[in-house]
Formats: C-alpha cells, sequence, structure tokens
C-alpha cells in the first residue's frame, strides 16, 4: 500500500436498542457477532482494566455471545464491569485499494450512551436519493500501525530453552508480525481547509 493518503468514505449506522434508548451490552454483542462474521478482535475497558479481546468466545451461542480475552493476572474479566467496548473484524489491506474495497470494519459501544457501526471503504462519496439510517462522510485515509506490547509472561514463554534443542525461542519471531495495524480516516475543515485526523479505525489482528 502506497503512503499517500486516499480517497475514502467513512460509513456511521447506530445499533438500535431492542428496548431503552441505548442497546444493552447483550443486545449489542449479539448484533456484532452477527454482523461481523464472528471473527472479531478488540479492546475491552472496564473498571479493572483494559482487556485484550480475541475473539467469541467458541462455547457461547449466538443468541448469548461471550468474548474471549486475554487474562490479566491477579484479576478476573467481568462484563458487568464494562463501560465501553471497541470491535473490529480483521482486514487483509490489499496493497492497491480499488473502488468500494471494505478496509476496516468497527462496532463500538458505549454503556449508557449508544453504539455504532463503522465501515471504511475506499473510493469516492458517490450522492444516492436512497433514505437510509446510515450516514456517509467523505474524505481520506492513511495506514498507520502501532508495535504490540509483551507481556511479562510471554517474554519469559520466549526465553525459555527448548527442551529438545536447548535454545531459547528468541529470534524465531517475524518482528513484523507484533504490529497492529489501523487507519486514519481524514477530513478537511470548512472553515481554513486544514487537514485533521477524525478517526482512527484499528484492522489488524492481536498476536
Amino acid at each position: 500500500m502506497t503512503d499517500k493518503n486516499q480517497q475514502a468514505k467513512l460509513t456511521h449506522s447506530s445499533i438500535p436498542p431492542v428496548s431503552g434508548d441505548t442497546p444493552r451490552l447483550d443486545v449489542f454483542l449479539v448484533y456484532a457477532r452477527k454482523h461481523s462474521g464472528e471473527d472479531i478482535q478488540g479492546l475491552a475497558f472496564a473498571t479493572n482494566g483494559t482487556w485484550t479481546v480475541l475473539g467469541f468466545d467458541k462455547g457461547s451461542s449466538t443468541e448469548a455471545p461471550k468474548l474471549a480475552v486475554a487474562q490479566i493476572d491477579g484479576r478476573e474479566f467481568d462484563p458487568t464491569k464494562l463501560f465501553e467496548l471497541r470491535l473490529w473484524v480483521p482486514v487483509k489491506l490489499p496493497d492497491e485499494p480499488t473502488e468500494g474495497d471494505v478496509l476496516a470494519h468497527e462496532f463500538r459501544w458505549a454503556n449508557g450512551v449508544g453504539a455504532v457501526e463503522l465501515t471504511l471503504t475506499s473510493g469516492r462519496l458517490k450522492t444516492s436519493s436512497e433514505v437510509t439510517e446510515s450516514v456517509a462522510v467523505s474524505g481520506w485515509f492513511h495506514k498507520v500501525s502501532y508495535l504490540q506490547h509483551k507481556s511479562a509472561a510471554t517474554s519469559k514463554e520466549e526465553s525459555a530453552p527448548d527442551t529438545s534443542t536447548g535454545q531459547t525461542k528468541q529470534g524465531k519471531q517475524d518482528p513484523t508480525t507484533n504490529d497492529m495495524s489501523a487507519l486514519e480516516f481524514i477530513q478537511e475543515e470548512d472553515k481554513y481547509g486544514n487537514t485533521v485526523v477524525v478517526d482512527q479505525l484499528f484492522a489488524g489482528r492481536w498476536k
């Protein structure tokens, strides 16, 4: 993929509640599982820490999906303590995106505030007379990446000697696999014409 900013559109679709003003967590998870193809990654923000979401629990049903998270030593994941959840579908970005390619797909939930589905696609925003509940805006996208943090447990595991060879696992990891890819969505300000990053969507997978 080239480093230059490329045209894109970002579509916002509100996730409706079953009852009340905003969707409950269970309603949001059912929606996300149904519309993601069940392959998700994410971040769960709770009062007892920030948890890495590795997908949906394979043992949970589609009617009552549960999250699979990376454990934090000395803590227990409790969904009732969640105040924000950010889930995304891992997307392998094409080297040269064509019109309509899906570049990022996220689901966001904030307790008591609401939930939204975001889809970033390449290409221009086309005008349409069709009336929908989704809102699309035009702009540009730029790829960025973050170096993933390795926990102390992971570092110890990689440093442990292989019992068959006596050598450690260090040096066998591809450094590029530790990057988390994301896409910045950029728009132009109406007043002065400055370009600003208005949102960022994750597209990679935890290692």
